[in-house]
């Protein structure tokens, strides 16, 4: 396409985005929809994970921003706790959206071979932890101090690599959040989260047309992933999908890190 000679990020060309990469793009986030729908999580995680396994871990987290927004906006609306989640867990919630605002603007100057190491590890630690470890149990009197590490973690984490459920999701099973409350509360935390993260993003000039486009497009198979993923949740056991999908993400973790190894 003449006059728009480069993408974005190393000489990646507008071509080479709208070939194979949309192709890829439209199955992994037809599948990462899918186990939003069955877990109310996952979404950034998986799509950002498999994506980054074809292209660059920055291009991959900056597509991800748009279809986030919306699944997770989805997800609030479905629910509809968007009181009680701000009652709760109001400290943990500033603190990520603060450490989402600044990080994001940082996240363009880091090297991608260093955000490919550093997604990848997130993602294999949370796996290997949730797989093996004991569930936390936080009490009550510990529960302010750990909304500000939790939220400050999520914040960094999200800022930097798009990613930043981990920390959440720990917190919320050490506090024993039940499983409406927990899908509830997430679609409130992550669609936030999202809306910081993509102005952040959009300020700081990472966000460009073509990225734009793509995004945009992303969402029709990322909503319809959405809508069989929960009539798919109906159906099989949650407990022993999550136990697969964390074996699944500890893999595409693993080769992140090969990747940010090598050079790759």
């Amino acid at each position: 396409m003449p006059g728009m000679t480069a993408f974005l990020f190393e000489g990646v060309s507008l071509e080479s985005v709208f070939t194979p990469l949309l192709f890829s793009a439209v199955f992994i986030y037809f599948l990462a929809g899918a186990i939003k729908g069955m877990l109310g999580i996952g979404f950034p995680t998986a799509a950002v994970s498999l994506l980054a396994q074809i292209v660059d871990a920055r291009t991959a987290i900056l597509l991800v921003v748009i279809p986030m927004v919306v699944t997770n906006a989805w997800q609030v609306w479905r629910n509809r706790r968007v009181r009680w989640v701000f009652r709760s867990f109001w400290r943990l919630l500033l603190m990520m959206l603060i450490f989402i605002a600044i990080f994001s603007q940082l996240a363009g100057r880091v090297p991608v071979g260093l955000l490919t190491g550093v997604l990848g590890l997130i993602v294999a630690v949370y796996s290997l932890s949730s797989l093996y470890l004991p569930v936390l149990n936080i009490p009550d009197r510990h529960d302010r101090l750990s909304q500000f590490v939790a939220g400050s973690s999520a914040g960094v984490m999200g800022g930097l690599t798009g990613v930043w459920a981990p920390p959440l999701l720990i917190y919320l099973k050490a506090r024993g959040v039940g499983k409406e409350a927990f899908v509830a509360t997430t679609g409130v935390l992550l669609c936030l989260g999202s809306l910081v993260l993509f102005t952040g993003y959009a300020s700081a000039g990472l966000i460009v047309g073509p990225l734009l486009v793509m995004s945009c497009l992303l969402l029709l198979p990322s909503l319809a992933g959405f809508s069989a993923g929960e009539r798919i949740r109906r159906r099989l056991s949650p407990e022993r999908f999550e136990r697969l999908l964390l074996w699944f993400f500890l893999v595409m973790g693993l080769n992140l890190i090969r990747r940010a190894l090598v050079g790759g």
